[in-house]
């Protein structure tokens, strides 16, 4: 009776296991939605793509067709290729401005959580400090501050995003930091003598990793949505560079007759934030089975 229930039990962690393991269908779909969007972003000027700024004459507010698959915006331009070139902007304002956060966010996390004491409670005053500060007051100050021509918006774009996401990935970090921090190996690592830097970084960083890879996915999510938000302001980098969110913002006036000019780009952006989010959860989960089965 005793062996049954073992191998009952056994049975029900190894399929627990395996579930939680599994990606599934939709985390590939996803994954190939921004493999494919990222490729075609990055090689745009190789691809056969129209110019994202060309006009055709006649072809205003038409909807999708064998020459233009997602139609023409309200002054004639390829949507698609306008879309494609957006997503340029997009991505590089989230990969870089997450980079740089996690580089900057990352050091300060697991500098506080792993020494404490008055290093944590100093450096968490500065992550605070980070989180009072109005975002939209701040951007459109170092947009007046440093670039009232509009000449180096996407710079200002990426270094107020990084400020501002410094803090929320670094407060994830310093969490895990003192939870992994506690851990029989680790103190191993600092009972035989090894050095602050190598049990940070060869002990702890490793274990942060997956978790901080999975939030910072979120992060990306978070900026491309903002990035919209502030183009659709026009704040974001200016004309002719296409942007998803000016794209939205430039077929409001002809929703009732082109609704197409402005559904594309919205759908490309709520396509490619579902799909980091969806990734990033699927990732924590999968990183975490211990847990879960415990």
């Amino acid at each position: 009776m005793i062996k049954l229930k073992l191998r009952k039990r056994t049975r029900e962690v190894d399929e627990t296991s395996r579930t939680n393991n599994s990606l599934g269908l939709m985390f590939w779909a996803a994954v190939s939605f921004l493999a494919v969007l990222t490729f075609c972003a990055i090689f745009a000027d190789i691809l056969p793509f129209k110019n994202p700024t060309q006009t055709f004459k006649g072809l205003n507010k038409n909807g999708p067709s064998g020459s233009f698959l997602l139609g023409n915006d309200g002054v004639g331009r390829d949507i698609l290729s306008r879309v494609v070139y957006g997503a340029q902007t997009s991505l590089v304002i989230a990969v870089v401005g997450t980079s740089i956060a996690l580089i900057i966010g990352g050091s300060i996390g697991l500098a506080a959580g792993y020494y404490r004491g008055k290093v944590d409670r100093l450096l968490t005053i500065m992550l605070n400090t980070t989180l009072i500060i109005p975002p939209l007051i701040l951007f459109i100050s170092l947009i007046l501050f440093l670039d009232p021509a509009a000449e180096r918006r996407m710079f200002i774009l990426i270094f107020t995003f990084a400020l501002l996401s410094i803090a929320p990935i670094g407060r994830v970090v310093r969490a895990n930091t003192m939870a992994w921090s506690e851990r029989e190996f680790v103190l191993a690592a600092q009972t035989i003598g090894a050095r602050n830097g190598r049990v940070m970084f060869r002990e702890i960083l490793p274990n942060v990793a997956p978790s901080l890879i999975s939030y910072s996915l979120i992060v990306m999510a978070t900026l491309i949505i903002v990035e919209g938000a502030v183009a659709f302001l026009g704040l974001s980098v200016p004309s002719p560079t296409p942007t998803w969110g000016d794209m939205i913002n430039k077929g409001r006036p002809h929703l009732d007759v082109a609704p197409h000019i402005t559904l594309m780009p919205a759908l490309s952006m709520f396509l490619t934030v579902l799909s980091l989010n969806f990734i990033g959860d699927k990732l924590q989960e999968k990183f975490e089975p211990k847990a879960a089965i415990l």
